[in-house]
């Protein structure tokens, strides 16, 4: 059974993007707030986390630059860690809102009864499964003048 974005959980979004920001964007679905989170998170340890030059000079592979790394910051001041703070809570803050958002605007519209997944109001069957609608009222939708009868 496949699982639409109605049926993600706000706050397990929530949770995943306080971990590591952008992650809990990726469970729902929104790949550039996904990147765009990460981009923050890395630029607030670029820019307030201070690594010591014989660490980047010192590493020769990505192992021993994540190591250099993990060192520094091990012992960092209050300053250096509120950014980093700050960015993980509204990270999961909006990803949160953005869940349920996401969930409210798709229980408006139409419901297929096939799949269950929300249809456009322009066409008279899913674009998800092909299964014809009900008669509707809308301009693709079957009138008496072009019915064809058997």
């Amino acid at each position: 059974m496949t699982r639409t974005k109605s049926e993600k959980r706000p706050w397990l979004g929530a949770l995943l993007s306080f971990l590591l920001p952008g992650l809990g964007h990726v469970y729902i679905r929104e790949w550039l707030r996904s990147a765009m989170w990460f981009a923050f998170a890395v630029s607030a340890v670029l820019l307030f986390v201070p690594l010591p030059d014989a660490a980047l000079t010192g590493a020769t592979s990505v192992g021993a630059a994540m190591d250099a790394a993990m060192e520094a910051t091990s012992d960092l001041p209050l300053e250096a860690l509120v950014p980093i703070w700050v960015v993980r809570a509204f990270s999961a803050i909006d990803a949160y809102w953005l869940a349920l958002q996401t969930r409210s605007d798709e229980e408006d519209g139409e419901q297929c009864p096939a799949c269950g997944k929300p249809v456009d109001d322009d066409l008279d069957f899913c674009q998800w499964c092909t299964t014809p609608l009900p008669e509707r009222d809308g301009p693709n939708g079957p009138t008496e003048s072009n019915a064809v009868s058997r």
